[in-house]
């Protein structure tokens, strides 16, 4: 009895240690690849790619399914910070296929004297810099009444205001929204600068944005915390037949009346 015993522990046991050798030989993650889905992305070449790939610090030969994913992001989009990981899939046997994309600079902030962060429209800080001069081609500055919590971030982190975080992360999608991507956007406003005011509806102090083109003119999107994609589509549409002669004497403003409708009208300055 105890010689059949220890035979039937012996089989069991010689079965979890083959079970473990094939879980860790078949499964063992052996290949990471970068799917990308930006056309002419800045991590195209084969060198770039290993690089990214050893920043992520995976688990290579570790079986596939316990392979933490969320902890590879976070390594990836810290070492690289122009990477947005989609998502990470494995590819049974043993390969995890990580699906990115570029992250694209769309606002400029300035930190201090001598000291910008380039950001995405996440506020990811993408890069720093001495100095900044928005243009048509670049970042578009972005200001207001707000205080960075994290002045000492560095690339890599996110950019963390004590208001209106989620608002101008909704500002760059809204306009994507409006078939504008971002190439688009920074042609199209020099600023964009968080401030507040009395909402003379509801008589709180609610979030607008005031806007800037390259001609100078002056746009104000009150309460945008509320239908920002709507709000933005109205004023696109009275900015492209504003005339630029009139940029001196007028603004455009961009307001909700009582009954929900959303209006754009043009006002003269004060």
């Amino acid at each position: 009895m105890k010689k059949k015993l220890i035979l039937s522990f012996s089989i069991i046991g010689g079965i979890i240690v083959l079970f473990i050798i094939l879980l860790f030989t078949l499964f063992g993650v052996k290949n990471v690849k970068l799917d990308l889905r930006t056309n002419n992305s800045i991590f195209s070449s084969p060198e770039t790619q290993e690089k990214v790939i050893e920043s992520g610090n995976f688990a290579f030969n570790m079986p596939i399914f316990f392979q933490n994913k969320k902890v590879y992001v976070e390594n990836l989009e810290k070492n690289n910070p122009y990477l947005k990981v989609i998502n990470i899939q494995s590819v049974f046997p043993n390969t995890l296929v990580v699906k990115c994309v570029d992250r694209e600079e769309a606002f400029a902030v300035k930190v201090s004297e001598n000291n910008y962060f380039i950001l995405d429209e996440d506020l990811k800080i993408l890069n720093q810099t001495t100095s900044f001069s928005s243009n048509q081609s670049n970042a578009i500055f972005l200001d207001g009444n707000f205080t960075i919590l994290n002045p000492d971030a560095d690339k890599g982190d996110f950019l963390q205001l004590n208001v209106g975080q989620e608002l101008l992360q909704d500002f760059v999608p809204a306009m994507k929204l409006n078939n504008r991507n971002i190439a688009e956007q920074k042609a199209l406003f020099q600023s964009v600068s968080l401030k507040f005011r009395i909402d003379p509806l509801s008589a709180k102090n609610r979030a607008y944005l005031e806007l800037y083109d390259y001609t100078g003119l002056k746009m104000c999107v009150f309460e945008a915390e509320d239908s920002l994609v709507e709000k933005l589509n109205c004023l696109l549409a009275v900015q492209s037949v504003f005339d630029p002669a009139n940029v001196n004497d007028y603004e455009l403003r961009v307001l909700e009346n009582s009954n929900g409708e959303i209006f754009c009208h043009q006002t003269q300055k004060v």
